[in-house]
């Protein structure tokens, strides 16, 4: 299954939440890959040590602007069953890039990434913050869509247009796209945080996860340590929380 974690809206907790679902459906014994499409670059450094070099041709860039073949980038970690395609700075002008061409701009991942599927239980795509073409062609690429939204003010800003997005890609490039799932994340037992669930539960009913990831040092912690939350701490509430996460989407995924 290719799950793509999005939001256009940043600082909702987008990669972290990418990193630790690679991470723990691998712990659940499934392999998994794990793209890095923004780029920011945040999941390729937390997997792939600042010390290492990672070119251009050696990224995702180079797979949707040179049409190279994605199993030309993809790299293990030193965790067991987890791989990665990493990220480049350069994939920022991307788009700028894309939308200079005609030749199937929107499907440039989905054809990398079909001649991979059959390695991988779940491949899950990292999303800049933005809905630009890469973003695009992850929605074209994946089955299932997971965003995580902060449970603060302005929480429920660019949703609408994140579900314009989702609909026209539905309508004109991918009709078997669906919204798996939002995770409210940032969690507190706040008036604010209750608040946002509650919309939430309005305007996507079924969809909200029953599980909410809270605000948690061991998951800001384990990104500088270069590792996943289950890694760095396995019993802090970030980590219990993304297990729970990780067994509700394993039950939808059925």
């Amino acid at each position: 299954m290719v799950i793509s974690v999005v939001n256009q809206k940043g600082g909702v907790a987008k990669t972290t939440t990418a990193i630790n679902l690679a991470a723990g459906l691998t712990l659940e014994g499934r392999r998994v890959l794990l793209i890095d499409a923004d780029p920011q670059t945040n999941a390729t450094q937390v997997f792939i040590h600042p010390e290492i070099e990672i070119s251009p041709e050696n990224s995702i860039y180079n797979v949707i602007i040179k049409f190279a073949p994605l199993t030309s980038v993809v790299r293990a970690t030193r965790f067991p069953n987890l791989d990665i395609a990493p990220s480049h700075i350069r994939l920022s002008g991307a788009d700028l890039e894309l939308a200079q061409v005609y030749d199937n701009r929107s499907e440039r991942l989905k054809r990398a990434i079909d001649e991979v599927r059959n390695k991988y239980d779940y491949i899950i795509i990292d999303n800049p913050p933005a809905l630009g073409l890469i973003t695009i062609n992850s929605f074209v690429a994946s089955e299932r869509l997971i965003v995580p939204v902060s449970t603060a003010f302005f929480a429920l800003s660019g949703l609408v247009q994140l579900q314009e997005t989702i609909q026209m890609v539905r309508q004109q490039l991918n009709p078997e796209l669906e919204i798996m799932g939002l995770v409210c994340t940032f969690y507190e037992k706040t008036n604010v945080s209750r608040d946002v669930i509650r919309q939430l539960k309005v305007y996507f009913p079924e969809k909200v996860f029953q599980t909410y990831i809270p605000k948690n040092v061991s998951l800001e912690e384990a990104h500088s340590n270069h590792t996943h939350v289950f890694d760095y701490s396995r019993n802090s509430s970030g980590a219990r929380a993304y297990r729970s996460l990780i067994k509700e989407i394993l039950a939808r995924s059925k």
